[in-house]
C-alpha cells in the first residue's frame, strides 16, 4: 500500500494526478471525508467495485452510494428530484448528507453525496467521474476516523492511503430516501432527523415577475403578512420568496412599492432583486406568475415545472394578468397593489 500526504490543505497537482492514475488502474483508495474515512473506487470499474465488496465483506444486495465533486454533477445522476430534494441539497450540500432517489432512467435507486472536504473535492474534480465511497470499515463494525486505523485494517488490501485534513465530525453522513412519502431516514448521522423533516415540511412558494422590484416582492411581503395573521405557524410551514425573469441582480425594491408597503401595510422591508435560477425554481412547490409570458419563459427553461405554475390573477374574481407598473404614475402602482392584495387574500384561503 502506498501513502500520499497533503499538508495544510495544499493540493499538489502532481499528487492529484498520481491518485487519479490509481483510480484509473482499478485501485482502491482510502480517503478522508468531513465525516469518516472512506474507501473509494471508480463506480465505472466493475472489477474494482467487486473487490471493494470483498474487502469490506459487504452484502452484494447493498449498493454503494456515489460521491461527486459538486451539486450540478449530483443532479445529473438522478431522475428529476422533487422540490424538497432540491431544498435538501441547497441546505446541506456540500456536506454530510447522502440523498437516495431514482437514477436518470428511473430504473433503480442510487445514493449520492457531495462532500465538503477540501482535498477530497479536489481529488473528485481531478477524477471527473463518480466514485463509490463507503466508509472504511468491515461491514457491521464501527466507522474508521483516522488514517492509522485504516492502515491497521486494510494495509494489505488497498492500493493507496491519502492523508489530508482529518474528518471533522467523526460520524457518518445522514442518509435520506426520497422515494418514500414522507421521506424515510435510513441512517441518522451528522444531520439530525429533525432538520431533514423541517426541510421537507416547509413548502417553498415563489412569486415571479419581470424585474423582481415591484409585483413579485409586493406579493411576497403581503402573503407573509396575511398568512402569519391567519396561521401562527405559517413561518414553519411555508418559505415565501420571489424572483424576476430579467431581474438586475441586487436591485432595490421600487420606491413606489416601498412607499405602499410602509404607508398602507405598515411594513418596512429590505429587498434585493433576484434573477430566476433553474434550481431555485425546481426547489419550489408552488410558483405564481404575474403574466402568461412569465409562465412561458419558465416552462421553456424547464418543462417539468408546468404543473406547479399558476397565474396569480387566477385568484381574482375574474382571472387576469397583473400588468407591470414600472414607469407608470403612483396611482397605477396603487391599482396593482390592490389587485395583488385581493389575490393574496384569496390565495391565503386556498393554502
Amino acid at each position: 500500500m502506498k501513502k500520499i500526504v497533503f499538508s495544510s490543505g495544499n493540493t499538489d497537482e502532481k499528487k492529484l494526478k498520481e491518485i487519479k492514475e490509481v483510480f484509473l488502474k482499478g485501485g482502491i483508495v482510502a480517503l478522508p471525508t468531513e465525516t469518516v474515512y472512506g474507501l473509494a473506487v471508480l463506480s465505472s470499474s466493475k472489477e474494482a467495485v467487486k473487490k471493494l465488496y470483498e474487502i469490506k465483506k459487504r452484502d452484494l444486495a447493498k449498493p454503494f452510494s456515489l460521491c461527486v465533486a459538486n451539486k450540478e454533477g449530483a443532479f445529473l445522476l438522478f431522475s428529476p428530484l422533487p422540490p424538497y430534494g432540491f431544498r435538501l441539497a441547497e441546505k446541506f450540500w456540500p456536506g454530510p448528507l447522502t440523498i437516495v432517489f431514482y437514477d436518470r432512467k428511473g430504473e433503480r435507486k442510487i445514493g449520492v453525496r457531495v462532500p465538503a472536504h477540501k482535498t477530497l473535492v479536489k481529488i473528485l474534480e481531478e477524477v471527473r467521474e463518480p466514485v463509490c465511497l463507503p466508509s472504511a470499515n468491515i461491514s457491521g463494525e464501527r466507522e474508521v476516523t483516522t488514517s492509522r486505523e485504516v492502515e491497521e485494517i486494510f494495509s494489505q488490501k488497498i492500493d493507496l492511503l491519502v492523508e489530508a485534513e482529518p474528518p471533522l465530525y467523526n460520524k457518518a453522513s445522514t442518509v435520506v430516501d426520497l422515494t418514500f412519502h414522507p421521506v424515510k431516514i435510513l441512517r441518522e448521522g451528522v444531520i439530525a432527523s429533525k432538520e431533514i423533516i423541517e426541510t421537507f415540511v416547509r413548502k417553498r412558494i415563489l412569486f415571479v415577475c419581470t424585474g423582481n422590484t415591484c409585483r413579485s416582492p409586493l406579493a411576497e411581503f403581503l402573503l407573509k403578512k396575511y398568512l402569519s395573521q391567519y396561521d401562527p405557524f405559517a413561518e414553519k410551514r411555508y418559505e415565501i420568496s420571489s424572483c424576476g425573469i430579467t431581474a438586475p441582480q441586487g436591485a432595490s425594491l421600487s420606491l413606489e412599492e416601498e412607499r405602499i408597503l410602509r404607508e398602507y401595510e405598515n411594513i418596512e422591508v429590505s429587498h434585493y432583486a433576484r434573477k430566476v435560477e433553474r434550481n431555485f425554481l425546481l426547489s419550489s412547490d408552488l410558483i405564481f406568475v404575474m403574466e402568461k409570458k412569465h409562465k412561458e419563459f419558465i416552462v421553456q427553461l424547464e418543462p417539468l415545472l408546468e404543473p406547479r405554475i399558476f397565474l396569480l390573477g387566477k385568484f381574482l374574481p375574474q382571472e387576469q394578468e397583473i400588468p407591470d407598473p414600472i414607469g407608470k404614475p403612483f396611482e397605477f402602482h396603487l391599482e396593482i397593489y390592490n389587485l395583488i392584495k385581493e389575490a393574496i387574500i384569496e390565495l391565503r384561503e386556498w393554502l
